[in-house]
């Protein structure tokens, strides 16, 4: 009877030493996962700075082609712009051999005596001009003073003339159009808009002997950066440098550097 058994006893006592080990297991499992987990604002951060470095990369990569890339634009406009400035000079050119070719046509048969010219002749291709401009320029110089000094008492009598729009003086065309707004200038007492005067003093700096003395119409930029439409005179000065002279601004106007205004010519002979 002493060695019976209870197996209710020993079935109980392995269940429990089993249920222990569970508890032990579980609690164990359960801290290795607590000591894996990666908390979130570890995770967010790494995130950023992944997004961080890549955009650095990128720019580091695309800088240089960036510049590149403003360089060749800033090169292009640069080209651009040097091709439009070539591009007026030639018409410019073409424009005084026009009227060298015109005038020379005329002064075969016709002109008025002109102290300023070596020739001791000078004409427009029209007689009635001729006079017009001898008859101003005489009224406003002395052959006593400097050529220099004296186009630039005839220029100054120029822009202080009255400045007067007209409705049948706004668009200048056609081949002859430097004659035709001369005589409107001279014909209304010395007055009018840009074109008129342009057109006549480059008349006037011819018989004062600026032989390349050329009126243009051209759009040009003003200081408020917006475009007009402008008469200008083109002329090389005593020193060879290209020059023009914009009777609007008074005698500030005069033999100004061909490059202070940013400007496009405008073909009014082919208009």
């Amino acid at each position: 009877s002493r060695s019976r058994r209870r197996p209710e006893a020993s079935r109980g006592g392995t269940s429990t030493r089993r249920s222990s080990e569970t508890r032990r297991r579980g609690t164990s499992s359960r801290a290795g996962s607590r000591g894996r987990r990666i908390p979130l604002a570890t995770a967010v951060g790494a995130l950023i700075l992944g997004m961080v470095l890549s955009v650095t990369v990128t720019v580091l990569v695309m800088r240089p082609r960036i510049t590149r890339a403003q360089e060749e634009a800033a090169a292009a406009q640069k080209e651009a712009k040097d091709a439009k400035a070539e591009v007026a000079t030639l018409t410019q050119d073409v424009h005084r051999l026009q009227l060298a070719v015109q005038e020379a046509q005329a002064a075969s048969s016709a002109g008025v005596d002109d102290p300023w010219l070596s020739s001791g002749k000078f004409t427009t291709g029209d007689a009635k001009l001729d006079e017009e401009v001898k008859k101003f320029c005489d009224s406003n110089c002395t052959t006593d003073q400097s050529r220099e000094d004296a186009a630039f008492a005839v220029y100054t009598a120029v822009a202080w003339s009255e400045y007067v729009e007209r409705d049948d003086a706004q668009h200048p065309a056609g081949a002859q159009w430097r004659i035709e707004y001369a005589h409107k200038y001279a014909e209304h007492e010395n007055t009018g808009n840009c074109y008129e005067f342009a057109a006549f003093l480059m008349y006037c700096l011819r018989y004062m002997g600026y032989n390349d003395a050329l009126a243009e119409g051209v759009i040009v930029e003003f200081q408020s950066g917006s475009w007009g439409d402008h008469g200008l005179v083109f002329v090389t000065n005593s020193e060879g440098e290209s020059c023009l002279c914009d009777t609007s601004r008074g005698a500030d106007g005069w033999m100004l550097s061909s490059g202070v205004y940013n400007y496009e010519v405008q073909d009014f002979e082919n208009a």
